[in-house]
């Protein structure tokens, strides 16, 4: 457990998240979260909501500030229609003290998933990072589901709104599982970040990271609650030689090849 105090938390941006949280109750119903890196969307006109709660571990992993402590992070996806909204709140201990980040993103969907097993949506929104820059977001989510496995992707794009990073960031997972039985699936995942670094020598971000692991999604029958985890090795096949204080999910190091481990625990409302 991360311990601290709350004197670099802004109070009303974590009340705001919570109040976000409340308010899309009362137009929610359970959905799935088969992966942790991919966002995933549920079929228009099933109205759905969830809890999430991750935390990482690993070599500087998961973190977005310079201490080796994890980012725990709490989330909530809530759909209605064609609109699927993403809300984020990530707290890592810095010293005694907390920082925090926000996101939000509004998603909406191109295929009608009651017609057809594949998924198509796209959007995008705001990412408040813990050094307190703002970040623009957009997002595209695509994915096919059969009766045996799932396929599910993301590609995201990321315009800081700083003069010391990049003009845009490029991010891109991935997720395959296999159905075991109706309770436990069995996969891979992977997430690639910063890819522009293998084309830019002054990329911002250290340059690119890839980790690609097996994955495991528990759902029990009956049960509101699904775990996931994943993990594996974490590797950096180009290095400009920079870095800077960005929200990634990789570990910030200049090691060719680290590691890294990341679970969820996710709470279906009703």
């Amino acid at each position: 457990m991360v311990t601290g105090s709350w004197s670099s938390v802004r109070p009303w941006s974590v009340v705001h998240s919570w109040s976000l949280v409340l308010l899309c109750a009362t137009i929610a119903s359970a959905q799935d979260r088969p992966f942790l890196f991919s966002v995933t969307t549920t079929a228009p006109g099933t109205p759905a909501l969830r809890i999430d709660y991750d935390v990482g571990a690993g070599e500087r992993a998961f973190q977005s500030g310079t201490e080796n402590q994890p980012e725990q992070r709490v989330g909530v996806q809530a759909s209605r229609g064609r609109f699927t909204l993403l809300g984020r709140v990530g707290l890592v201990a810095a010293g005694s003290a907390y920082q925090s980040s926000q996101a939000g993103e509004l998603l909406v969907s191109v295929l009608d998933r009651s017609r057809s097993r594949m998924t198509l949506a796209g959007g995008g929104g705001v990412l408040h990072e813990a050094n307190g820059t703002n970040v623009l977001l957009a997002r595209a989510v695509a994915g096919r589901e059969t009766d045996a496995w799932r396929l599910h992707g993301n590609v995201l794009f990321q315009k800081p709104l700083a003069s010391d990073r990049d003009a845009v960031d490029l991010m891109s997972t991935i997720g395959w599982a296999w159905k075991m039985s109706p309770a436990v699936s069995l996969g891979v995942e992977g997430v690639a970040e910063d890819l522009e670094g293998f084309w830019d020598p002054l990329e911002a971000e250290g340059g690119a990271r890839i980790l690609v692991g097996p994955s495991v999604h528990i759902a029990p029958r009956g049960r509101k609650w699904q775990f996931i985890a994943t993990g594996g090795p974490a590797f950096h096949p180009s290095d400009t030689g920079r870095m800077s204080t960005a929200l990634r999910d990789l570990p910030a190091t200049r090691a060719r090849v680290g590691y890294a481990v990341k679970a969820g625990l996710t709470y279906r409302l009703f």
